[in-house]
């Protein structure tokens, strides 16, 4: 603003008439109006407060999102193991066979229920983590691998000292257990695949083929088991150590065997066979070699009688020879073990090789070969993915628990001791075989399952078929009077069953004389499973327990 000035005269008359002149300064200014802007200082100023509030918006979004990744995550494992969870128990619910060994007395047309405890532990979780790095048993990555420590970092350190370590690998647990049992499902029935030799379009016998068709059964052979990525990271099936959880269904279907004089309708023969059509000429079945084949085209229960394959009953699966992988590609003998292999892809070493034996098939090509008309089960029958733990313990009401610095400790614990310690009570789940050395005292009542039988084991034996697998089977009486010689441990077929003090021991028919005991002569009262989960990206841990209750009401 500048100032500026005016002068003017203006006349004036007096009081007399005559003219005067004022003299008057007018002041007044000129505005000039210029734009306005900021200076450096201010503009940094600005953008400092700028990038500040966008730095908080930032991190506050990217909070919100990770916190609603987390919680989707967290959400997603939680509803996968609800689901295996219930399936499960509705599994162990509709078991068609008590939890006992069969009697002389028993009807033996329920079925089964088999339990396999393996040699890796809680404490031992894996051939991965066992402190032995050689091509045949090699360690995790242990700078590099998502499977989440464990334990106390204090004591449990990686086996093998590894620079710049960020996992101990003891996340991971017991996993090798196999449950095995006829289930019956009253709400809706188990539905599989079914292979059948017909004529698919009706147009000739000379078309006759194997059609692939779906059936459905409230009865069914169910087998849980899990199995681990092995440490080669090249065969893509996911993170080295962790597990996944399948379920095979076998339906007990009895009714579509055939009948006498019609071709072979369901299940395909061990040989070329010929058959007599209803029309036409004979027509020769073609070649299906082995078990493992089929069960991946079928998923019927079945056992072999002479070179035919034909579909199990409840009474049928009592005895273990029938059951699933007790009898693969050919006759076995007494006591009909489990052939891990038929689970497991190799049970010797952890690698995965192309054309496993396992007749379960979960993993498809490129580890096992395939036929043209074979379908691909590759994904089928999974239950859980990224799996820490599929532990399977029974109770044993003379497992003793431990006070330790104020904790009590079961079996099942790594804090429970070897020896000494305050016993403050007994029974807990445990696993098969938990502590086969363990010296008793005469206060303390004795546990049932704390050494490892394997099955086959004899009490007129006892150091003999012990260890892991470790077995619970609820048997078959059959055995005892097929007028067979069972096992070995007596002179005449069917000792138990003859009325006769055999052995001279313990009077008539004693146990002594059985040929074949189940491996746990003893109820089982209970069984527990842990399912332990990890989701990777949001470092989730979840576990489920399903406890079933066998005592009767």
């Amino acid at each position: 603003m500048l100032p500026h000035f005016a002068k003017y005269r203006e006349p004036n008359k007096g009081s007399n008439g005559t003219k005067s002149h004022r003299l008057f300064v007018i002041r007044h200014s000129t505005f000039v109006i210029r734009p306005q802007g900021l200076t450096l200082i201010e503009m940094l100023i600005g953008m400092a407060i700028t990038l500040v509030m966008m730095a908080a918006v930032v991190n506050l979004f990217a909070n919100i999102g990770a916190g609603v990744r987390v919680r989707r995550a967290g959400m997603e494992i939680s509803g996968q193991l609800r689901q295996t969870r219930a399936r499960l128990f509705k599994d162990l619910a509709g078991a068609t066979c008590e939890a006992r060994p069969k009697l002389r007395t028993d009807d033996h047309s329920d079925g089964y229920i088999e339990i396999v405890e393996g040699q890796w532990s809680d404490k031992n979780p894996s051939r991965l983590t066992d402190g032995i790095d050689t091509p045949a048993s090699p360690e995790l990555d242990y700078a590099a691998s998502l499977v989440p420590s464990g334990g106390d970092p204090a004591i449990i350190l990686p086996p093998i000292a590894t620079p710049g370590a960020v996992t101990n690998g003891r996340a991971l647990g017991d996993y090798d257990d196999i449950l095995a049992l006829t289930v019956r499902s009253e709400s809706e029935p188990f539905v599989g695949r079914l292979v059948e030799w017909e004529d698919p379009d009706g147009a000739g016998p000379e078309l006759f083929q194997w059609v692939t068709k779906t059936i459905e059964s409230n009865l069914a052979e169910v087998i849980w088991y899990a199995v681990e990525n092995p440490a080669d990271t090249t065969l893509g099936l996911g993170e080295p150590g962790m597990r996944t959880v399948y379920r095979r269904v076998l339906l007990i279907a009895p009714w579509r065997q055939g009948t006498d004089g019609q071709q072979i309708l369901m299940l395909p023969p061990y040989v070329n066979t010929t058959v007599n059509l209803p029309v036409g000429p004979s027509t020769t079945v073609p070649l299906v070699l082995q078990d493992r084949a089929y069960y991946r085209m079928c998923d019927v229960s079945f056992r072999r009688e002479g070179d035919l394959r034909i579909p199990n009953t409840l009474a049928d699966l009592t005895k273990r020879e029938n059951r699933f992988a007790h009898h693969i590609n050919g006759p076995t003998t007494y006591p009909h073990a489990i052939l891990q292999t038929a689970i497991f892809p190799n049970a010797a070493t952890p690698a995965f090789p192309t054309g496993s034996l396992s007749p379960l098939h979960p993993f498809g090509l490129p580890f096992e070969t395939l036929l043209a008309t074979d379908p691909d089960r590759t994904g089928e029958d999974v239950m859980l993915n990224n799996v820490l733990a599929f532990d399977l313990r029974v109770f044993d009401p003379g497992a003793p628990l431990y006070d330790v610095a104020g904790t009590v400790t079961e079996p099942s614990d790594f804090g429970w001791p070897i020896g000494g310690g305050t016993v403050v009570g007994y029974g807990s789940y445990v696993d098969l075989g938990w502590r086969p050395n363990y010296t008793w005292t005469v206060a303390e009542p004795d546990a049932l399952f704390y050494l490892a039988h394997q099955v086959g084991w004899h009490p007129s034996a006892p150091t003999l078929l012990t260890g892991h697998p470790s077995v619970y089977d609820t048997g078959s009486f059959h055995y005892e009077n097929d007028n067979i010689d069972q096992g070995g441990f007596s002179t005449v077929p069917d000792e138990f069953t003859n009325d006769l003090d055999d052995d001279n021991i313990n009077g008539t028919d004693d146990v002594g004389e059985r040929e074949a005991p189940p491996p746990y002569d003893a109820p089982l009262r209970g069984i527990q499973v842990k399912l332990r989960i990890y989701e990777p990206d949001a470092r989730l841990i979840r576990e489920a327990t399903v406890t079933r209750n066998f005592v009767p009401n």
